[in-house]
């Protein structure tokens, strides 16, 4: 068998406790689109523990509907209000978007350091701006910053961009 010859950017162990954001992130977005009777099933797979993880893949977390609009979406979870996505994820995210003819909702969940929630902002892919970031993110990943003033995530946030589609 071939051995090889590259050291990854972030370890297993690394790897797997940036989900522990993202999972707090889904419980908290799902639990929300449950008390606001939006109805949800999931759309990527949970690829963590896989050994191989192909790059250009990824998925919206889900697919929910609301008043006969369906549309995609992805948490993400943070400790800082700095509304950055992997851009690989992002320009997949908006090739699902055109292949479903579906929008894309990037919902971000603030945490502080005891992992109390903070805040919750949201982004349409289509309807808010992002632009690239000249330095790479801390797991050597090419990434977007969306604009600051995102709007909160509450339902009727949600509700009102959703119309305006």
């Amino acid at each position: 068998m071939k051995k090889l010859d590259f050291k990854p950017a972030k370890s297993k162990d690394e790897f797997r406790k940036n989900y522990k954001l993202h999972d707090l992130a889904e419980y908290h977005g799902k639990n929300l689109f449950y008390q606001w009777g939006i109805e949800f099933t999931e759309f990527g797979k949970d690829r963590r523990n896989e050994k191989v993880w192909e790059k250009g893949k990824d998925k919206p977390d889900i697919v929910a509907e609301h008043a006969e609009i369906k549309f995609l979406v992805d948490w993400k979870g943070k400790t800082k209000e700095d509304f950055w996505v992997n851009k690989r994820a992002v320009e997949s995210y908006e090739n699902w978007s055109k292949k479903l003819n579906f929008p894309i909702i990037i919902c971000f969940f603030i945490f502080n350091k005891n992992k109390t929630l903070t805040d919750r902002r949201f982004a349409l892919l289509d309807k808010h701006n992002y632009q690239n970031v000249e330095t790479k993110a801390w797991d050597k990943n090419e990434v977007v910053k969306f604009e600051d003033n995102l709007p909160k995530f509450t339902k009727a946030n949600l509700v009102k961009y959703l119309n305006e589609l």
